[in-house]
C-alpha cells in the first residue's frame, strides 16, 4: 500500500507544528507506555539505574556525531545548495552521510573498548558487578549513535521539503522498538533485551528518514575527501557539537551524582525527566522544527523583520501550549506520575519522589521548550560559538547547584542541622521521607535551564539587532495574556483536584486518571475562556489553523496523484 500522505508537504507554520505536535504526543504516549512497562517490571531500583546510566556514553556519542547538530548546522547550507542546484545538494548530502558513517563507526568501535574504563567514572556509586552490567548494556547500545546520526543528516532533506509527517513518525517507531524490546526481548535476554530494543527502535527511526530522503533523490555518496560544503558544516557544527556534548556531559555528571545516592535515584530522576520532556517534545520541538527553515531563509535573505517575526511567532506558539502544561503538571504531578508509572513494583514512595522531582523540573518547562527555538535562531544567524559559551557557564552552575542541594537534602545533612534542606524537602512534601536528596538533581537541572534561556535571549536580541539593524517587536502584551490564563488554569485545576480528593480516594488507576482528567479539563477550559476574555490573537490563530489545515476535508482534483508539485 502506498503511503502517499508521508510525501505531502505541510507549509503553514501552525499546521506543521500541529502535525509535529500530534505525532510528538503519540510518540510521548508510547514513551509513557514504555516507561510504565519498565517500572512495573523493575521498579525504581538498581536495575533501572543501570539501564539509564548505560545510555550516557551512547547519548554522548550521538551528540558528538551530529544527532542534535545535524539539522541546525546543515539545514541552512543545504537550503543554499538546493536554491541554486539540486545536484549540488545531492552531492553534499551524499558526501556528508558517507563521511559521517565511517567516522561514527570508528568512534563507536573505540568506545566499545574504552567503556570499562569510563563507566566507573560515570557511575562511581555502582558496585563492580553493577558497573560490569552497565558496560554490557552500553556496548549493545553503541550502534544507536551511528543510526541516529545518519537519521539526523537525512532529516535535513525531510525538513527542507517540509515532509513533516515522516519527521514526526520516526520517534514513534523508535519508542515502539523499545516497547517491543521490553515485551519480547526482556523475557528472553533479561536486562540486555532493553539494549536490543533500543537498537531495534533506532534502526526503524533511521530507515524511515532515509527512505523519505531517497524518494527525493538523496542517497549515500561515494567516499571522497571533504569538499567545501562538508568542511563548512564541520566548521559551523563544531561549536554546536561541543554544546550538545556539554549537555550530555552535564547529564553524565548528574547521573554520576545520582549513582552515589539511594538506589533508584537515577531511575527516579530519569523518569521525571521523561515526563518533563513530554510537553517540550510535543510543542517546543514541534514549533522549533517548523519555524527553523523560515528563520534560516529570512536570515539568508537579510530580512531582519521577517526573522524576528518568525522567532516571535514561534515563541508565542510554544508558550501558548507549554505555559498551561507547566502549571497543570505542578498541580497534578502525583496524578501524572501515578497514571504513567504506578504499576507493579513502582511503590508509593517512588511515586512521591518522582512527583517532587517532576514539579521541580516543571518550573523550567517553559524555558526548556523555548530553549530549543533560541538555539536554532542562533544557527539561522550563523552564530554558533555564543550558545556554547553560555552552555558552559550554565552547565557548571547546574552541576554545582545539584551537588550542593543533594548534600543539603541528604540524611547526614539534616542531622547536621541543615534547616534549608528540611525546608526544601517540606516544600515538595518530602519531609517525612528518609532519602529526598534526589530532589536536588531536579532543582539543579531546572535552575540551569532557566539561567541558560535568560542569557541566550539577551544575547540573541543583541546579535539580531547588530546583524540586521532592527530589533524584535515587543511581545509583552501577548505573552502576558498567556501567563495570566495559565495561572488561572492552574488555580482551577487545583480547586477541582482538592474537591475530588476529599470525596474520592486515589486507590485505583481509574480514579487517578478520572480525577486528573477532570482537573486538567477544568483547567484547560478556564485557560481557553480566559484567553477569549483577554482577546488573545494567538488563540484565534490556533483555532483557524486547526480548522483550516488539519480538520477540514475539501474536494480534491480528479487528476491529483497524491503529490504536491
Amino acid at each position: 500500500m502506498r503511503l502517499s500522505f508521508l510525501n505531502q508537504e505541510v507549509v503553514n507554520v501552525h499546521a506543521a507544528a500541529l502535525v509535529l505536535g500530534a505525532a510528538g504526543l503519540a510518540s510521548r504516549l508510547v514513551g509513557v507506555v514504555r516507561n510504565r512497562l519498565l517500572f512495573a517490571e523493575f521498579g525504581a531500583g538498581r536495575e533501572l539505574d543501570i539501564y539509564y546510566a548505560a545510555f550516557q556514553i551512547p547519548d554522548f556519542m550521538a551528540a558528538v556525531f551530529l544527532l542534535g547538530a545535524a539539522s541546525a548546522a546543515i539545514l541552512p547550507l543545504f537550503q543554499e545548495y538546493l536554491l541554486k542546484e539540486k545536484k549540488k545538494a545531492q552531492e553534499f548530502i551524499g558526501a556528508l552521510s558517507s563521511l559521517f558513517f565511517l567516522g561514527a563507526l570508528a568512534a563507536s568501535l573505540t568506545a566499545f573498548f574504552v567503556a570499562p574504563a569510563v563507566i566507573p567514572l560515570a557511575a562511581p556509586g555502582f558496585s563492580a558487578d553493577e558497573q560490569a552490567l552497565t558496560v554490557a548494556l552500553t556496548r549493545i547500545m553503541l550502534l544507536s549513535p551511528v543510526l541516529f546520526g545518519l537519521s539526523g543528516i537525512f532529516s535535513v532533506v525531510v525538513q527542507s521539503y517540509q515532509l513533516f509527517f515522516v519527521y514526526a513518525l520516526a520517534p514513534i517507531l523508535y519508542n515502539l522498538g523499545i516497547v517491543l524490546g521490553i515485551v519480547w526481548l526482556v523475557p528472553l535476554f533479561g536486562v540486555h533485551g532493553l539494549g536490543m530494543g533500543v537498537i531495534l527502535g533506532a534502526a526503524a527511526h533511521s530507515a524511515l528518514q532515509f527512505g523519505a530522503a531517497a524518494s527525493r533523490g538523496f542517497h549515500f555518496g561515494a567516499v571522497r575527501a571533504p569538499g567545501p560544503g562538508v568542511r563548512r558544516v564541520l566548521l559551523l557544527s563544531f561549536p554546536r557539537v561541543l554544546a550538545m556534548s556539554l549537555t550530555q556531559l552535564t547529564m553524565m555528571a548528574l547521573v554520576a551524582i545520582g549513582s552515589l545516592l539511594e538506589h533508584g535515584s537515577v531511575a527516579v530522576f530519569s523518569a521525571a525527566q521523561d515526563l518533563y520532556f513530554v510537553p517540550i517534545g510535543v510543542f517546543g520541538v514541534s514549533y522549533a522544527v517548523a519555524v527553523f527553515p523560515r528563520m534560516a531563509r529570512s536570515a539568508a535573505q537579510g530580512a531582519g523583520a521577517d526573522f524576528f517575526a518568525e522567532l516571535a511567532a514561534g515563541i508565542r506558539g510554544i508558550l501558548f501550549w507549554v505555559a498551561p502544561a507547566a502549571t497543570l503538571t505542578i498541580v497534578l504531578r502525583a496524578h501524572i506520575v501515578r497514571a504513567a508509572l504506578g504499576a507493579g513494583a513502582f511503590s508509593w514512595e517512588d511515586t512521591r519522589l518522582t512527583a517532587a522531582v517532576l514539579a521541580s523540573l516543571a518550573v523550567a518547562m517553559a524555558a526548556g521548550a523555548v530553549q530549543t527555538l533560541l538555539i536554532r535562531a542562533f544557527y539561522a544567524l550563523g552564530k554558533t560559538w555564543l550558545p556554547l559559551g553560555v552552555s558552559v557557564a550554565t552547565s557548571l552552575f547546574s552541576i554545582g547547584l545539584a551537588w550542593v542541594l543533594t548534600s543539603l537534602l541528604a540524611p547526614s545533612g539534616r542531622a547536621a542541622g541543615s534547616a534549608f534542606g528540611r525546608e526544601v524537602a517540606a516544600l515538595f512534601r518530602l519531609g517525612d521521607l528518609p532519602h529526598p536528596e534526589v530532589l536536588g538533581l531536579g532543582i539543579g537541572f531546572a535552575a540551569g535551564i532557566i539561567a541558560n534561556v535568560i542569557v541566550l535571549w539577551i544575547f540573541l536580541l543583541r546579535s539580531g539587532a547588530a546583524q540586521f539593524g532592527v530589533r524584535s517587536e515587543r511581545q509583552q502584551a501577548a505573552l502576558g495574556k498567556i501567563v495570566i490564563a495559565a495561572v488561572l488554569a492552574g488555580i482551577a485545576a487545583y480547586v477541582v483536584r482538592v474537591s475530588f480528593s476529599e470525596t474520592v480516594p486515589l486507590i485505583t488507576f481509574t480514579r487517578v486518571v478520572g480525577q486528573g482528567a477532570a482537573a486538567a479539563g477544568a483547567g484547560m477550559g478556564v485557560y481557553w475562556a480566559a484567553l477569549a476574555w483577554l482577546g488573545s490573537e494567538d488563540a484565534a490563530a490556533m483555532r483557524r489553523a486547526a480548522a483550516r489545515r488539519l480538520f477540514s476535508i475539501g474536494v480534491l482534483p480528479r487528476e491529483w496523484d497524491g503529490e504536491l508539485k
